[in-house]
């Protein structure tokens, strides 16, 4: 059963990244997707924690199987509400369909080329090498964050309690943190819209990089408080889930952006499912050790996405299908 809702969410993600990027307009997609990412991120993850902290002590863990339902139902129930992509519609000669959809939303089927005046500078589509080293610096961003997200937090309330904080303590300690990070969302935000969708990204990594060193000088030093770094890694990995799937959503041509954004969200959870793997063979490190193995990925993600990153802000989804010739449409 855990395996079945693991898959459905983690399947979940990148089907919504990928239709809200082919639905929105220009000005109106970044900062969109972000929202939607981060809100949902951080949302869930203050209200898991602070239900931890008021229900598990009375209750047990147990009681927190039931957190999703509601959540859950209203999916099920508001599911038939969602359009199909009229991009996706298009792609594949279903032209009525497509302006059945758009006139929902009150808009025109407009053919042509994208006027020039509305393309802007160093928009192009990346190709060839450098189209694989931008999915490579995705990949491996997106497995530091799975290792973040669902390792060093996981382990984290436990190491409290081992040192003296009670559960309740510690859960709180998360909630608060999360609370911390609820505001920087709305930051990410207006970055990712804003000023750069690459140097969005590679600024929430450096972030969570800084939350890193936190804890593992937390760790060595055996003495201060934790509330620093954990804020940092909470605000850190939350921006890094809200801008890194919609930056891959915009990143790749309509013919692969599905699977792209798939394989980015799927490397997320193989994150967990390694961290997870220490945690069922009972060989969980230390949380300075911990820190310190995944800041390495994390500042290889860092570089690999300066590197071979590309601006997406303000750029329309049809220049990757163009730089790529009519064969970008054809699958």
């Amino acid at each position: 059963m855990c395996f079945m809702m693991g898959a459905a969410a983690g399947g979940m993600l990148p089907v919504t990244y990928a239709l809200l990027a082919e639905m929105m307009p220009n000005r109106h997609r970044g900062w969109s997707l972000v929202l939607v990412g981060g809100l949902g991120a951080v949302g869930g993850y203050f209200a898991a924690s602070g239900l931890s902290a008021v229900l598990q002590p009375i209750f047990g863990w147990r009681i927190l199987w039931l957190a999703n339902l509601p959540t859950g139902l209203t999916l099920v129930l508001l599911g038939g509400l969602i359009p199909e992509s009229a991009k996706f519609l298009m792609a594949r000669g279903r032209v009525t369909e497509a302006e059945a959809v758009m006139r929902r939303f009150g808009a025109t089927l407009r053919r042509g080329p994208i006027p020039v005046a509305e393309r802007k500078a160093g928009h192009g589509a990346l190709t060839g090498r450098k189209l694989a080293g931008k999915l490579a610096a995705l990949t491996i961003a997106a497995l530091t964050w799975g290792l973040v997200n669902f390792g060093l937090l996981l382990w984290l309330p436990a190491d409290l309690v081992a040192k003296g904080y009670s559960v309740a303590v510690s859960s709180k300690l998360l909630a608060e943190s999360a609370l911390i990070a609820f505001p920087t969302v709305f930051l990410c935000a207006l970055m990712y819209s804003r000023w750069s969708t690459k140097w969005s990204l590679v600024t929430m990594i450096g972030v969570t990089l800084a939350g890193l060193a936190g804890v593992l000088r937390l760790d060595l030093a055996g003495t201060g408080s934790p509330v620093l770094p954990v804020a940092l890694l909470i605000v850190g990995s939350n921006g890094i889930l809200a801008i890194l799937l919609p930056y891959t959503a915009e990143s790749f041509p309509l013919r692969v952006r599905g699977r792209a954004t798939g394989w980015v969200a799927a490397c997320t959870k193989a994150g967990g499912l390694l961290a997870q793997g220490l945690s069922i063979a009972a060989l969980i490190p230390s949380m300075g050790l911990a820190a310190a193995v995944i800041m390495a990925p994390g500042a290889l993600a860092l570089a690999l996405v300066a590197w071979f990153g590309r601006e997406t802000r303000g750029g329309d989804l049809r220049d990757l299908d163009a730089a790529l010739g009519p064969e970008a449409m054809a699958a």
